[in-house]
């Protein structure tokens, strides 16, 4: 009896310690792995339709879903970061202009007439401070930009090639979570020590939250970028639709999201010395087109979910800190799965 419990306690903390081991080899992997589960999870329903399509060879049906991804999402995503790249270079240069030429000093002139600032002014302790440390802040700060991409372009180039490797890897990665699916979900399935009606609610519960995560961040982003559209045309800004594509792709990036277009038009109106449209426009993209993201994505995730509306948003919130943009995945399913173990608690021990 002694004999058989100490095998049993050896051979569950051996397959911990295992399994522990394991989970560091693949650390490294973690992203690649996780974006990797996220695309066949989204593009599974079609591999299912072009699996019965083609007579149920798995392996052609995995590569022309692959060969769909290649084709829908990469351009999308090459669209935004190019965009991305071409106005963080236009801005740096056009800063650097307006510090040559004198225009960035006018434009520092130009403020300091603002009533408010004027007041500010009033006082000779703010006025002595401003006086004396304006145009060497703007100079300083000059310097530090060019000085800072210079330091950092070999890590920029580095960090290119990192992320060509993880989207090669994820590609990779994505062909055969597609094609073995069935298996690596039946083989988790199995080993999963719940009884069986436990082990269908926690696994549905998950599917289920994933589901509503992605169609929730979905949902979302096309609501921002309807909103950021009429708010762009109704202040005449240049090509409001396409402004709008791009904040539909935009609102997928964490923390910043729907703000590096917003807000790239904001500096686009202080420089053309436009305050009060470069004010407004701050205004609505805090207040309305950024804060969509805050209110709908839990809306709609809890929707599904059933989850309450305030702890999937403080949850959110909390994966983004943690996790980064993997955390708006994450946090709703361990929040989905604390309290899916909770409704099974509760059914054990306090019948």
């Amino acid at each position: 009896m002694i004999r058989d419990r100490l095998v049993s306690f050896f051979s569950v903390s051996l397959l911990i310690f295992i399994f522990y081991q394991i989970c560091l080899i693949f650390s490294i992997f973690f992203e690649p792995i996780f974006w990797a589960c996220v695309l066949a999870f989204v593009f599974y329903p079609l591999y299912n339709k072009l699996l019965k399509g083609l007579s149920n060879h798995k392996t052609p049906a995995a590569l022309l879903t692959l060969l769909i991804i290649l084709l829908t999402v990469l351009p999308l995503l090459a669209i935004l970061i190019v965009h991305l790249a071409i106005e963080a270079a236009r801005f740096y240069h056009f800063f650097w202009n307006a510090v040559e030429t004198g225009r960035l000093k006018d434009l520092m002139d130009h403020v300091r007439q603002l009533p408010f600032v004027h007041r500010l002014e009033s006082h000779e302790v703010l006025a002595s401070f401003i006086h004396k440390n304006s145009q060497s802040w703007v100079l300083n700060a000059a310097k530090s930009l060019g000085s800072l991409t210079a330091r950092h372009a070999a890590l920029i180039t580095k960090n290119i090639f990192l992320f060509g490797l993880d989207l090669v890897l994820t590609l990779f990665l994505s062909f055969f979570f597609l094609k073995d699916g069935d298996k690596i979900y039946r083989f988790i399935y199995t080993i999963t020590p719940l009884d069986e009606p436990d082990k269908k609610h926690i696994f549905e519960q998950i599917t289920n939250t994933f589901a509503a995560v992605i169609h929730g961040q979905i949902l979302t982003a096309i609501a921002q970028a309807i909103v950021a559209g009429i708010i762009f045309w109704s202040l005449k800004l240049p090509l409001p639709i396409f402004f709008a594509s791009l904040t539909f792709l935009a609102a997928f990036i964490p923390v910043m999201g729907a703000s590096l277009v917003w807000g790239a038009f904001v500096i686009y109106f202080v420089m053309g010395q436009q305050f009060h449209k470069a004010l407004l426009l701050f205004l609505l993209g805090t207040f309305i087109i950024s804060l969509v993201d805050n209110f709908l994505k839990p809306f709609f995730i809890g929707e599904k979910t059933k989850l309450p509306y305030l702890l999937l948003f403080l949850g959110i919130l909390g994966g983004l800190t943690l996790y980064g943009f993997v955390g708006i995945f994450l946090a709703p399913a361990v929040i989905s799965l604390f309290f899916a173990l909770i409704r099974i608690y509760r059914a054990k021990y306090f019948k």
